[in-house]
């Protein structure tokens, strides 16, 4: 199996975020010791907040880098030891203000140079773009954290939709046959006066002839529906297939198909045959997963917006 150079993408940004951070941090790092200067990327943060804005309590430092109090702390004491800055107790001795050194400060006038380079050098690779995504990603999480937004997703993925049954034709599910037709038919096509005719009284058209009807039910309620409509002896259409756009359960128009083609073969049928249009891919796709497949009709549709005739046929 080849594997691709990028694996990673939104999925592990945490990962390609790390990975430029240790990139950034070795090239810089080799760029300071080249310099002969006692300074790495790791001390950046502290050094140049203090370079900015003076003395300032570690809780502030902190803060504006975004990390813990524990390990500015552990920076600052690392800092302290190399002579680059040193620490006094505030008024409230629950703190300590930091600040640089002559050493530190004779430091600073050393990197700087480097430093601007160093943004230049950034903002010519994208850093003002990237900063920017950052920023968005931090407002985002600021609102609602990463754990929080993938604990609603688990939540919701695990939420049980109802299930359905299916069942046969039901004189008190007419309108629903109707209905559940009609409304699918204004949404991609029109309803056709023969949709009208069958539609209106399928126990006329459908079932006095030796067809058959299946409602898929919900707590009682139809949200799907399919016939199996007799053509000649021995020959079957599956038709009206329609399933309740607003029903989020998958499945459903797939078991209906499989209904009639279960009622097909219990009945000893030599053909099932579907007319459809070319427009309607994923129902297409569907049929041909249950075994359909495309082929001339052998005589013209009676629908205006048949354009595409499939057979059913035994899986080999």
């Amino acid at each position: 199996m080849s594997i691709p150079n990028e694996i990673f993408f939104e999925l592990g940004i945490g990962t390609r975020m790390r990975r430029l951070q240790e990139q950034l941090t070795a090239d810089a790092d080799r760029i300071y010791e080249e310099a002969g200067l006692n300074f790495r990327a790791s001390y950046f943060y502290v050094i140049y907040a203090l370079a900015e804005y003076g003395s300032m309590p570690i809780g502030e430092i902190a803060r504006l880098a975004g990390f813990s109090h524990s390990a500015v702390s552990q920076t600052v004491k690392r800092l302290a030891q190399e002579d680059l800055v040193e620490t006094t107790a505030m008024d409230d001795g629950r703190q300590k203000c930091v600040q640089l050194t002559a050493n530190g400060e004779a430091l600073v006038r050393k990197v700087r140079p480097i430093w601007q380079i160093l943004e230049t050098v950034n903002a010519e690779a994208g850093a003002t773009e990237l900063l920017a995504g950052i920023d968005a990603m931090e407002t985002t999480y600021a609102k609602k954290s990463l754990y929080e937004r993938i604990k609603e997703r688990q939540i919701a993925s695990q939420k049980i939709a109802p299930s359905f049954e299916l069942v046969p034709y039901d004189v008190a599910h007419r309108q629903a046959f109707y209905d559940l037709n009609c409304r699918w038919l204004k949404e991609f096509f029109i309803v056709e006066p023969i949709d009208e005719t069958v539609l209106s009284d399928p126990e006329t058209h459908i079932l006095s002839k030796g067809g058959e009807v299946f409602f898929a039910l919900i707590n009682g309620k139809p949200v799907g529906t399919v016939a199996m409509k007799v053509q000649t002896p021995g020959v079957f259409e599956l038709t009206k297939l329609a399933v309740d756009p607003d029903v989020q359960q998958g499945g459903m128009g797939r078991a209906l198909c499989e209904k009639v083609i279960e009622r097909f073969k219990a009945r000893g049928g030599k053909k099932l045959f579907l007319e459809t249009n070319t427009v309607l891919k994923p129902a297409i796709a569907l049929y041909e997963k249950l075994n359909f497949t495309a082929m001339e009709p052998p005589e013209p549709s009676p629908y205006e917006r048949a354009n595409y005739y499939m057979e059913w046929s035994e899986a080999t």
